[in-house]
């Protein structure tokens, strides 16, 4: 279970709202390499063993980059897990490179210079709920 982002080029526009959202406002982010290139120097330590999926522990979470096989990679999913903090880390490297992240579980975009915690919170607290019922039915 995890807290999903999918991330855009933007250009570094701010994106529209999801329901105006047109392919016609983002571009590819970029050639694979240079993308995987980029985000481990903004976000040093990211585990691209697999270079369709990298990974990066930060403190409390992790963050999968679910970047696929396409070259350029056209868009990317983020797996987020944890308790820590991942919103900073996020931001970080949307802000840097142009890109606008979109928060699926709200289906906004979050606000790079004012970013709501409320997916995230959200989804923590959703499955701290289905691991505590889960949990509870263990015990029965």
């Amino acid at each position: 279970m995890s807290w999903d982002v999918m991330v855009f080029n933007t250009r570094g526009k701010k994106p529209p709202s999801v329901e105006q959202f047109e392919k016609s406002d983002y571009e590819p982010l970029g050639p694979a390499a240079a993308v995987r290139e980029r985000l481990s120097e903004l976000l040093p330590g990211i585990d691209w063993s697999d270079t369709t999926w990298g990974i990066y522990e930060g403190n409390g979470f992790s963050i999968e980059f679910n970047v696929g096989k396409d070259d350029p990679i056209g868009d990317m999913m983020l797996h987020v897990r944890g308790g820590g903090d991942a919103i900073p880390a996020i931001v970080t490297f949307a802000r840097r490179m142009g890109w606008s992240a979109l928060d699926c579980s709200t289906s906004e975009f979050l606000d790079l210079d004012n970013p709501s915690q409320a997916g995230w919170e959200g989804f923590q607290e959703f499955r701290d709920r289905v691991i505590g019922q889960y949990g509870d039915e263990g015990e029965s």
